[in-house]
């Protein structure tokens, strides 16, 4: 790994994933406040310095105005490099909701900062009442006792997965 000045990377034209202007911003603001997030997931590119995965990493860095990145060079044949670029944007594997449950109770908020996102919409009137409940728990408005364990509905915003805490 090593840092690279950011305007010689080449966002690839083959890259099918999107990420909306809040998301980069989100991003930004975890990459900002967590530089070695960005060391442990660097971009991947070719000795080309075309990007086959990091895109967004790369767009938050630009939002930030950073004049380096940290980057892999990697040369692989293209079948491969295809495969890493969908492989980074994949979210393999659950969340344990007991463990999330556990650690994060009296800590919602953070859980949100992380950025997980807590689905407001697309239920039955219970559903969309608990939903707003753990919103409002995130938002320090619960009214309920910290007693009392609430199952709370949380969206990825990688993976869209619906995760009950």
């Amino acid at each position: 790994m090593k840092y690279v000045n950011i305007d010689i990377l080449k966002p690839n034209k083959l890259n099918p994933r999107k990420i909306s202007i809040k998301q980069v911003e989100k991003l930004s603001v975890s990459l900002k406040e967590n530089p070695e997030y960005f060391e442990a997931r660097p971009i991947i590119c070719d000795s080309q310095y075309t990007v086959w995965a990091g895109h967004s990493r790369l767009k938050a860095a630009k939002y930030l105005g950073l004049k380096e990145a940290p980057v892999h060079i990697i040369d692989l044949p293209e079948e491969k490099m295809k495969e890493i670029m969908i492989r980074d944007n994949v979210n393999n594997g659950e969340w344990d909701t007991n463990i999330l449950s556990d650690l994060w109770d009296e800590e919602l908020d953070l859980l949100a900062d992380f950025g997980l996102e807590f689905k407001s919409s697309g239920w039955g009137d219970d559903e969309a009442d608990e939903a707003g409940e753990a919103q409002d728990a995130v938002n320090g408005k619960s009214k309920k006792s910290k007693k009392t364990k609430e199952k709370k509905i949380i969206e990825c915003p990688h993976c869209k997965n619906e995760i009950e805490i």
